[in-house]
């Protein structure tokens, strides 16, 4: 019986101990976290990549089409509105041609009808003149009523001529200004199939060669606007809440203890997110979350482009 209940109560201890043991565990672990977040430090040392200030851009195609020259590669300096990239624009600019030959034809024939108004405007008032003065010699008997009566409807028919002619000049300049947005639009059609650039800056990498495809909307090329270069940083939330605008910062490669540029930071993320530079998977799973940081770096310091590199930034006493 005795040895019975000792079975029992032995169990009971071990498990007690053990929760006491995991319960320190614990403790310590939430303790150690607190004091991190309350560790004076003087620098705040972020991983980030070297972009120009306006970020990088992927140009797209507003329309598609077959290749037909490329007028800038790779490292080429290019400016803002400068043709990058013409696609086939033949059957482009023949709809073109063909609707300025109409819109000629049609502005040619807005002429002509108005001319034809102006006849008939000159007609009619040189024969409402006469019809007054036969009017005047019918009432002193000097003319007869049939010579007064053709009179008036010679009037009439020359009142509807140019009211005819009058609506036909407003239907030619309609169609002139109909045919004069057929322009246009074909116009703007063509003008897509040139590529331009929308800044100034340099060609990183175009994607397509001469002869090759394009689809519409499809990214081309990569281009760095013209500007300062910056680093965009992610630093742990930890420090998140100690970082602001101004603070001076080293840069330096990753591993290495030389500092090859300095800046200071011009951005501060509103919000606390994910690791977005160098993750390695989409769904990777995640401790902590970061704060983006972007800092301005100062003079010329032959950093390339999408560089790897360590950001300190020196926290300065309040």
């Amino acid at each position: 019986m005795n040895k019975k209940i000792y079975l029992v109560i032995i169990p009971l201890i071990i498990t007690a101990c053990s929760g006491s043991k995991e319960n320190k565990e614990k403790s310590a672990a939430v303790s150690h976290s607190v004091n991190s977040a309350m560790v004076e430090v003087s620098e705040v040392v972020g991983v980030g990549k070297v972009e120009p200030e306006k970020e990088i851009i992927s140009l797209a195609a507003a329309t598609g089409g077959v290749v037909k020259e490329i007028y800038r590669n790779d490292g080429d300096s290019i400016k803002k509105d400068e043709p990058l990239v013409r696609l086939d624009d033949e059957l482009e600019l023949i709809k073109v041609s063909q609707l300025r030959s109409q819109y000629n034809s049609q502005k040619s024939q807005e002429e002509i009808d108005k001319l034809n108004l102006r006849d008939s405007e000159a007609r009619l008032s040189n024969k409402k003149k006469f019809l007054e003065s036969v009017r005047t010699l019918a009432l002193k008997g000097a003319e007869t009523k049939q010579t007064l009566d053709d009179l008036e409807t010679e009037v009439t028919t020359l009142s509807l001529t140019a009211e005819k002619d009058s609506a036909t000049v407003k239907l030619s300049a309609s169609r002139l200004r109909e045919l004069a947005e057929q322009v246009r639009y074909a116009e703007a059609e063509a003008s897509k199939k040139i590529l331009r650039s929308p800044y100034e800056g340099l060609m990183l990498e175009m994607h397509i060669e001469k002869g090759s495809a394009v689809n519409q909307f499809e990214e081309y090329a990569e281009v760095a606007p013209s500007g300062s270069m910056t680093v965009r940083t992610e630093v742990d939330e930890l420090f998140a809440g100690r970082l602001k605008n101004g603070l001076e910062a080293d840069i330096r490669f990753v591993g290495s203890d030389s500092v090859v540029a300095k800046g200071k930071v011009i951005f501060l993320s509103p919000y606390l997110k994910k690791k977005s530079l160098f993750s390695q998977k989409a769904n990777e799973q995640e401790d902590r979350l970061i704060r983006e940081v972007r800092i301005k770096l100062e003079g010329d310091n032959g950093l390339i482009l999408n560089s790897k590199v360590e950001s300190v930034i020196k926290l300065k006493n309040n």
